[in-house]
């Protein structure tokens, strides 16, 4: 699987926008300054219903923050966006919980303080396979090597009596480009987040084989990362964010199409395609307290199944005082 490391991905963009990066690192870095003037909290996302709560968020809570800004940075891939952490430009994000536990462990500032959603991922393919040994020699997208979906993929073929994964080839392709890869007949399957399933069976070009809501039912995916630093520095900041997002959880489910409406400047979704993702129950944003032994059975898994190589330390991980 050839990726671009984070070295060369930081060294290519140092390189092509110095003078704006070095402008945003100023602004990102004022937020732990000690001032009265009212400072940008820099968030990154991707766009897929996993992260749905920040723009409702945004859109109804942001103009009432009291010394603060929320600021949303659309990401297309999930190496942008740790590109983005480490360039200090980002204050937090909404990250797949084997690819934070992976990125803590290696000393990131991050650490957990809610979950951004539980279920809400589908393992979809063309449609001449029909089930999970359609699977075997085959080429299947994943947004990440470190992510929930190889989890998911994983449980699934193990559930169908599939222990050996290396019979199906992985390779790394960002949410937002799995239907059109498909498409083009470079992969046969993918395991994502919602609404790309969705998509792919709405252009009759996939089916969906299995909803991670049946692989593991009401597991965590994304969680809302924040740096520590702000944690210590800024707790009222931290616990006013964390209240409007579980809020926009349950707004959300209040008036799914009011607030897939909402989403559309920020992620570009039809609406009626991300309200489906509610309707159907295919995603819950109803309970988003950073519950342990919902992160721990991720934990295992991901362990399991040697997407980590050792276990993260949930102690330093979970910062469960603002949900």
């Amino acid at each position: 699987m050839r990726r671009i490391s984070r070295r060369a991905f930081l060294k290519r963009s140092v390189c092509s926008g110095g003078a704006i990066l070095a402008a945003q690192m100023v602004g990102a870095g004022s937020i732990l300054a000690d001032t009265p003037k009212k400072f940008n909290l820099n968030v990154g996302y991707l766009p897929i219903s996993d992260h749905l709560i920040l723009p409702v968020s945004h859109a109804l809570d942001n103009a009432r923050y009291n010394g603060f800004n929320v600021q949303p940075y659309l990401c297309r891939s999930w190496d942008e966006i740790l590109g983005k952490v480490d360039m200090g430009v980002l204050h937090a994000v909404f990250m797949l919980a084997p690819l934070a536990m992976y990125e803590v462990r290696a000393g990131s500032p991050l650490r957990c303080v809610l979950l951004g959603h539980t279920n809400g991922s589908v393992i979809a393919s063309k449609k001449s396979i029909t089930d999970a040994a359609g699977l075997l020699g085959k080429t299947v997208g994943i947004p990440h090597t470190k992510s929930t979906h190889r989890v998911l993929l994983y449980k699934y073929l193990k559930d169908k009596g599939i222990t050996d994964c290396n019979r199906v080839k992985l390779i790394e392709v960002p949410p937002p480009l799995t239907v059109t890869t498909l498409k083009a007949g470079r992969i046969d399957a993918y395991a994502v987040a919602e609404p790309w399933g969705i998509r792919g069976v709405d252009e009759g070009v996939a089916r969906t084989l299995e909803l991670s809501r049946d692989i593991i039912p009401d597991h965590v995916c994304c969680l809302v990362m924040i740096n520590k630093r702000i944690i210590e520095k800024k707790p009222d900041v931290v616990s006013e964010w964390v209240k409007s997002l579980q809020s926009a959880g349950k707004f959300i489910h209040d008036d799914p199409d009011r607030a897939c409406l909402l989403q559309k400047p920020y992620m570009k979704h039809l609406p009626g395609e991300m309200a489906k993702t509610v309707k159907d129950d295919i995603i819950s944003y109803r309970d988003l307290s950073p519950n342990r032994e919902k992160i721990d059975q991720m934990n295992d898994l991901a362990f399991e199944c040697g997407v980590l190589s050792e276990k993260c330390d949930l102690d330093s991980f979970v910062n469960s005082r603002f949900a």
